[in-house]
């Protein structure tokens, strides 16, 4: 690196040197935003430990008991996320019923300073609003992240026809971190390192996609899922 010219160093601290950066670099990859992967195998997930079953208590498009059931954990400030967003969606509106989609929450807090605030002023719309307005407020959010702050999620809340008040009071209470910290930790057990962190549902099986997939790869994934009996 630049900074280590014109220095020499003796192989002992060469060693520390580049043994501490390594680390540095796993520990920066764990908390970071996963980028779009090419060749992804997808992997099972760790033994003994399984994502909670799709149930109408879900952010859900479509309908929790579709043969196929993709359970993406996301952060709404991952800008691979808001690339991933429009593929998920395509995939489930040409599955004609047979693929459905559940949204749960991974805030990378200690890289996105907003995941966490938009997560509980999502829950907070979704609490008024339902699973319409959850997803109205999520494409909002993905549209243009240059916005995420207070201010935003308060005026978006009221434009899709939340009570604002309501509304303030629900994101002061924090009564959503429990559900929002329990979804990350259940993204983390079974293998997510960054986001978006996908689980393919279904035929008794669950595999992991992580990255923002192409459509192409996301397909080959589902159909993997769907040809196993």
């Amino acid at each position: 690196m630049s900074e280590t010219k014109g220095f020499e160093l003796t192989p002992s601290i060469s060693i520390i040197i580049a043994g501490a950066v390594i680390a540095g670099a796993i520990v920066f990859t764990n908390m970071s935003s996963t980028a779009p992967a090419t060749g992804l195998e997808p992997q099972q997930p760790t033994a003994g430990a399984n994502v909670s079953a799709p149930s109408v208590q879900d952010h859900i498009v479509g309908s929790p008991s579709a043969p196929i059931v993709l359970i993406e954990y996301s952060d709404f400030e991952c800008p691979f996320c808001s690339l991933v967003h429009p593929t998920i969606k395509r995939i489930v509106s040409e599955s004609n019923g047979q693929i459905a989609w559940i949204y749960r929450h991974f805030p990378l807090e200690s890289i996105h300073p907003e995941a966490r605030p938009s997560a509980i002023a999502s829950e907070c719309v979704a609490e008024q609003l339902g699973n319409d307005g959850f997803f109205a407020f999520a494409d909002a959010l993905f549209a243009d992240q240059n916005k995420l702050s207070s201010q935003y999620y308060a005026q978006l809340a009221a434009e899709l026809g939340a009570d604002r008040a309501a509304f303030s009071a629900c994101v002061a209470s924090d009564k959503f971190a429990q559900k929002i910290d329990a979804q990350a930790q259940e993204a983390m057990k079974n293998g997510g390192q960054g986001t978006p962190f996908t689980i393919v549902y279904g035929n008794g099986v669950q595999v992991p996609a992580s990255g923002a997939l192409p459509y192409e790869q996301f397909m080959s994934v589902i159909n993997g899922v769907k040809s196993r009996q």
